[in-house]
C-alpha cells in the first residue's frame, strides 16, 4: 500500500503517472493496461497515479483504470480534480472509491475546463482543496451531517494527498503556495506531491520548508521527463502553473539535433539520486510517450547513479533567471527571504474603516446599521430595495455579484466571485504563470493583487492562520449580504 511504504522512513517510494485519454477502450487504453503489467513485473514502482481530464479536457475516468489496476495487483493514485464536481458529487465520488477500493486520492483543484461540446463547459469549483479536505476529514470523524465514510474495515480509510507549487516566479504566488500548503496540511492533507518542476534549488526549499514548519507529512519530489515538444509547449506557457527554464529547452533541442534524445532519462535518474539525498520521502514521475522500456533505464540508472561514489558530470539544475526565491543561501544554510506585501494598498484603509463602521455592533454606527437592515428585512418591499441599494454600491465599487455570503475583508476588498475565473475564496490555485492568471493570461492573479493590498506585516504564518472559509451557500445567491449577515443566515464570519 502506498500509506505503508511512505510511512515507512527507510524506503524511497516512486509512484508513476498515467494519463488516460478520450474513449472507454481502444489501443491507448490497452497501452496503458500494458504499460501497468510490466511495472508489476518489475516491482520498483509502489503506485501508478491517474490523471483527472488533465488540461481541462475530457478523458476517460480514473476510476475506470483504478479499478482494473486493482484486479493486476497495482496501487492507483486517483487524482481528485475539483474543476467539475460540485459539494454532492465530490461526496458520491468518495463513496464510489470507497466501494471499490481505491484508497489513495490527490485532491487538486484542476484545470480550467476547455472548450468542448458546443464551446465552453461551465467550470464548478463548488470547493477548493483545503475545503475538500476538510470535508473528508469531517465525513471520517462524524462532523459532516447525514454524510460519513465507511470505516468500519480500515482497509477502506482514504490516503488523502495534496499538492504544492515550489517553482513560482513573483513573491506573491511563492508566498501563497507555502501558506495555501500549511493550511491544507491542517486541513488534513496525509501526504504532499510537489508541482513539476526543474530547479533543485527550489525543490531544496521546498523540502526545507517542510522540515522547518513541522510537517510531519512525507513529501514527493515530482520529476518530469518531457520529450522535446512537450517542452516546447511548456517553455511557451501551454501547460498551467508550469515553468521551462530556457536553458533546459536549449539543451533538449541541441540533443535532438545530435541524436542524444535519451539523455533525458539519464538527466530523470540523476535527478531522482539527487532529490534522495536531499531527503525527499520519494519522487512521483511523469512523462509522456514513456515507456516501460523507459522507466527500467532510468530506475537502473538511479541505482548506478545511487552506488557510486561521485554522481557523472550531468547538468540536472536549471533555475529560472530573474525569478524570486522563498529561501537565499546564508553561510551554507538556507534562510527565508524576508517578505514584502501591501506594496500597492489602494483603497484598502478607507474601505476597511467603512466596513468596521458597517458591521462591529461594538460601535453607535454598526448597531444602528444592523437595527436598519432587520428593520427592511421584515418587509418584502423594504428587503427588495435594501437589496437594489446594496447590489448598486457593491456593483460600482467591487464589481459585486451578489453571491449573498460576502468575504470582501478577507480578499482585501476585491471580489473573488468578480476577479477570480476560479471563484477561489481561501487563496490561489496553482495554474498562475510569472503573476498572471491561467484562464486570462493578460491579467494579472487575483490572488497576487490581493497580496499587494495586505497589511505589510503580514507573515507566512499569519495566511496559514486564518481560518478557511466554509463553502457558499449557493441558496443565497443574489439575495441582500447585509440582511443575511444581521439577520443570522450566514454560519461564517465575515
Amino acid at each position: 500500500m502506498l500509506r505503508s511504504a511512505l510511512g515507512s522512513p527507510h524506503e524511497f517510494v516512486i509512484t508513476y503517472e498515467l494519463v488516460p485519454g478520450q474513449g472507454c477502450c481502444g489501443k491507448k487504453v490497452e497501452r496503458l493496461l500494458d504499460l501497468a503489467r510490466e511495472v508489476k513485473a518489475d516491482g520498483r514502482i509502489s503506485a501508478l497515479s491517474i490523471t483527472d481530464n488533465p488540461g481541462g479536457s475530457a478523458a476517460l475516468a480514473p476510476a475506470a483504470i483504478g479499478a482494473e489496476l486493482l484486479q493486476l495487483g497495482i496501487e492507483p493514485l486517483i487524482h481528485f480534480s475539483l474543476k467539475d464536481k460540485n459539494r454532492s458529487q465530490i461526496v458520491s465520488h468518495l463513496y464510489l472509491y470507497q466501494r471499490l477500493g481505491l484508497r489513495s486520492l490527490l485532491v487538486m483543484g484542476g484545470d480550467f475546463p476547455k472548450p468542448g461540446y458546443y464551446g465552453q463547459a461551465r467550470p464548478v469549483f463548488d470547493l477548493d482543496s483545503i475545503q475538500t479536505l476538510q470535508l473528508m476529514r469531517d465525513m471520517e470523524t462524524g462532523r459532516h451531517p447525514g454524510c460519513a465514510l465507511s470505516l468500519e474495515q480500515p482497509q477502506r480509510r482514504l490516503f488523502k494527498g495534496c499538492v504544492v507549487s515550489p517553482f513560482k516566479a513573483t513573491e506573491a504566488e511563492q508566498v501563497w503556495q507555502y501558506a495555501q500548503l500549511l493550511r491544507k496540511a491542517a486541513a488534513g492533507a496525509d501526504f504532499i506531491i510537489s508541482q513539476l518542476g526543474f530547479e533543485l534549488g527550489r525543490f531544496e526549499e521546498l523540502i526545507t520548508f517542510v522540515r522547518r514548519r513541522g510537517l510531519s507529512q512525507p513529501v514527493l519530489a515530482n520529476v518530469f521527463i518531457p520529450s522535446l515538444p512537450v517542452a516546447r509547449a511548456m517553455a511557451a506557457g501551454k501547460v498551467p502553473g508550469v515553468l521551462l527554464p530556457p536553458e533546459l529547452l536549449a539543451r533538449m533541442e541541441q540533443e535532438a539535433a545530435q541524436g542524444r534524445s535519451q539523455v533525458r532519462l539519464e538527466r530523470a535518474a540523476a535527478m531522482i539520486v539527487r532529490l534522495r539525498r536531499m531527503g525527499f520521502q520519494g519522487v512521483h514521475l511523469g512523462g509522456n510517450g514513456l515507456s516501460c522500456s523507459d522507466l527500467r533505464t532510468v530506475l537502473d540508472q538511479v541505482e548506478v547513479f545511487d552506488a557510486a561514489a561521485e554522481l557523472p558530470d550531468l547538468a540536472v539544475d536549471f533555475p529560472l533567471q530573474g525569478a524570486w526565491t522563498f529561501c537565499r543561501r546564508e553561510a551554507g544554510r538556507l534562510e527565508e527571504r524576508p517578505i514584502q506585501p501591501g506594496r500597492k494598498p489602494g483603497a484598502v484603509r478607507i474601505r476597511a474603516l467603512s466596513h468596521r463602521l458597517m458591521f462591529d455592533q461594538q460601535l453607535l454606527t454598526g448597531r444602528l446599521f444592523a437595527h436598519f437592515c432587520r428593520f427592511c428585512a421584515q418587509g418584502r418591499r423594504r428587503t427588495a430595495a435594501l437589496t437594489l441599494l446594496e447590489r448598486a454600491v457593491k456593483r460600482l465599487l467591487f464589481s459585486c455579484r451578489m453571491c449573498g455570503d460576502c468575504t470582501l475583508a478577507r480578499s482585501a476588498f476585491l471580489c473573488p466571485q468578480a476577479g477570480c475565473p476560479k471563484r477561489l475564496v481561501n487563496g490561489p490555485c496553482g495554474g498562475s504563470r510569472f503573476g498572471f492568471c491561467e484562464v486570462h493570461p493578460d491579467r494579472r492573479c487575483f490572488w497576487v493583487r490581493v497580496y499587494e493590498r495586505l497589511d505589510p506585516q503580514t507573515t507566512v504564518s499569519s495566511l496559514a492562520a486564518l481560518p478557511p472559509l466554509p463553502p457558499k451557500d449557493w441558496a443565497l445567491e443574489k439575495t441582500s449580504f447585509w440582511v443575511n449577515w444581521f439577520t443570522g443566515r450566514l454560519r461564517q464570519g465575515n
